[in-house]
């Protein structure tokens, strides 16, 4: 949650999301560019999409 006052703001801003287990955490970037916060979480690849089998 962000506060401030008038039309200018300042100071500090959090944000906190829970990711899926099923994610590559070492691989997730952020960018901030012209005030829009880019946030990439590329997905971990499934068993089925590395070539491992199914079960039956």
């Amino acid at each position: 949650m962000c506060h401030g006052r008038g039309t200018r703001r300042s100071g500090r801003c959090g944000y906190q999301a829970v990711l899926p287990s099923r994610v590559k955490s070492e691989d997730v970037s952020a960018a901030l560019a012209d005030g829009v916060l880019t946030i990439t979480v590329p997905r971990a690849q499934a068993a089925t999409e590395r070539g491992g089998e199914r079960p039956p």
